[in-house]
């Protein structure tokens, strides 16, 4: 694995550190040539290598109102970079021994609903805690993208909670309620809360002079990006966060600040050799099974380099940031705009320095025959996931994304590993990601209930964990979801008493098969239950 500065490339760098030659910032600008202009949002980019910062470029405007452009001090909202932050506050004071990772988060927030399984510190940091995810639960029980939802709102609506989506260790599932509360813990232990906590611990020390906790919407941010998204007729739109919580999302930063914090995983100033050490340490699952999420860090390769970093992403923010310990190489791209891919622009960026490790394999030749077998709608009626396979012009297609084939029944994506058997009939596909628990599909026959057959699943339906209500109605074949204040949304048959898009229903009978509620799915919420209720 070499890194392919050559000695050619340093003579040419001249004394002042982050000028490189022009051959390879072409390169570079090439990449983010889309962005470099003066009518659209933009992202700044950092490239660092050995400690230093050997080019940063900023492309596009901070603000298209005022006609202000990036630059590279200009502070981002980082969303899910952030929990690396807050992972960082909860390992340093337990190597303080203020506490340690393996006790109850009820022993921080009492809050948290005695589920029946103890949930660790341990658990919200690698998401193995089985909690529902805050940002979902909100979006079901009405919450508009705009609306300010502030920390006690989340602990409003945990305390709600009945179910767990699984037991803490037995499945990895990504939480953002857990590094929220993660967030509440340090305020609890310290008496002080995690944006000073982590102003007097990591930021100040490290001279990260423009990153903060943001807790406070409304709060004056000097030299802040605003952030935007286009609508269906490509017009840009303001799309800002509305957050009075953190944690799990809400730092403030620049290209800049995150370069000094990148740093510190190689000098260890902060925290030595033993915070790193936490940092990096992933979990696993209760039957052993290791993760490769340690403490919001993605431990990961890369073409065959080792990896660390976490992307992010809220409202109109998007940000990436890799980091390649054995080369002392990172990138790091922070975005206003969210029809932006910040991962595919930041490994664009990386091919630019890194030559490919791997040998190539040699494409596999697919049989079309066999490939057709394995199309069709597939259930995991453990977590009421649902896949639709395509098979086309000799490709296997899940949705619009290639699965490439290694053998005909086995196929990838990224990380993701896909494992066919059976026939075109009676199919079964197994999915595996590392660090998660496999999930067992069956291939199943989608079903065409007349009008009178879906009557029976329309109706009023309550639940007392979201404390919403839910109209169900017929339209056109489907049945037409209504929750407060959002669009409608249309769920489609899908099998017996099962329907779907985007979000599942599942519909409960009692013993005289009447229907008496569903349960609602989605990614990260399972099995929330709606009771049928009388016409209101």
């Amino acid at each position: 694995m070499r890194f392919i500065f050559s000695l050619l490339l340093i003579s040419l760098c001249s004394s002042t550190y982050g000028q490189l030659p022009d051959s390879l910032t072409q390169k570079i600008d090439a990449v983010f040539a889309e962005y470099d202009k003066t009518n659209t949002p933009g992202c700044a980019l950092a490239i660092l290598k050995e400690g230093k910062i050997i080019y940063q470029r900023a492309y596009g405007m901070s603000n298209l109102e005022y006609n202000i452009a990036i630059n590279s001090s200009s502070i981002f909202h980082t969303a899910s970079l952030s929990k690396q932050f807050t992972a960082a506050a909860l390992l340093k004071l337990s190597l303080d021994g203020k506490l340690s990772l393996t006790d109850d988060i009820r022993k921080y927030v009492p809050e948290v609903p005695a589920f029946g399984h103890t949930i660790t510190l341990n658990h919200l940091l690698h998401h193995t805690s089985g909690i529902r995810d805050q940002l979902d639960l909100q979006w079901l029980a009405g919450w508009r993208d705009d609306d300010l939802i502030t920390e006690n709102d989340i602990l409003t609506m945990l305390t709600r909670q009945k179910a767990l989506n699984f037991i803490p260790g037995e499945e990895y599932a990504y939480c953002n309620t857990g590094y929220t509360l993660a967030a509440i813990a340090v305020k609890r232990i310290t008496g002080i809360s995690l944006r000073d906590y982590a102003d007097s611990v990591f930021f100040k020390p490290l001279g990260m002079s423009h990153t903060h906790f943001h807790s406070n919407h409304s709060e004056i941010v000097p030299n802040r990006t605003s952030a935007y998204r286009r609508d269906r007729k490509g017009n840009w739109k303001i799309s800002l966060p509305v957050f009075d919580y953190y944690g799990s999302t809400s730092l403030f930063t620049t290209v800049e600040d995150l370069a000094k914090w990148d740093e510190n995983f190689y000098s260890k100033k902060i925290g030595g050799d033993a915070l790193i050490k936490l940092m990096r340490r992933t979990g696993e699952l209760n039957d052993g099974t290791p993760q490769d999420y340690a403490s919001g860090l993605v431990i990961s390769t890369y073409k065959g380099y080792r990896t660390e970093g976490h992307s992010g992403a809220d409202a109109g923010y998007r940000c990436n940031m890799i980091r390649f310990p054995d080369q002392h190489f990172s990138v790091i791209v922070l975005a206003n705009l969210a029809n932006i891919s910040v991962r595919s622009l930041t490994d664009k960026v990386v091919d630019i320095f890194l030559k490919d490790s791997l040998s190539q394999q040699p494409v596999f030749k697919t049989d079309s025959t066999v490939l057709r077998n394995w199309a069709g709608d597939y259930f995991d009626s453990r977590t009421h996931s649902i896949l639709n396979v395509r098979a086309k012009e000799g490709k296997l297609l899940l949705g619009s994304t290639e699965l490439l084939a290694t053998t005909n029944a086995e196929f990838t994506i990224q990380s993701y590993e896909f494992k066919f058997s059976g026939d075109s009939i009676h199919t079964k596909l197994q999915v595996s990601l590392p660090g998660s628990k496999v999930q067992d599909y069956d291939k199943v026959k989608r079903i065409n209930p007349s009008a009178a057959e879906l009557q029976e699943y329309t109706g009023n339906f309550f639940s007392s964990e979201l404390n919403t209500s839910y109209s169900l109605s017929i339209k056109d074949g489907y049945l037409v979801l209504k929750m407060p204040k959002n669009e409608i949304i249309e769920l489609a048959p899908f099998i017996k008493d099962v329907f779907a898009d985007g979000i599942v229903a599942r519909f409960s009978r009692n013993k005289k098969k009447v229907i008496t509620g569903f349960y609602l799915t989605t990614d990260p919420v399972r099995n929330l239950y709606f009771e049928k209720t009388e016409a209101r």
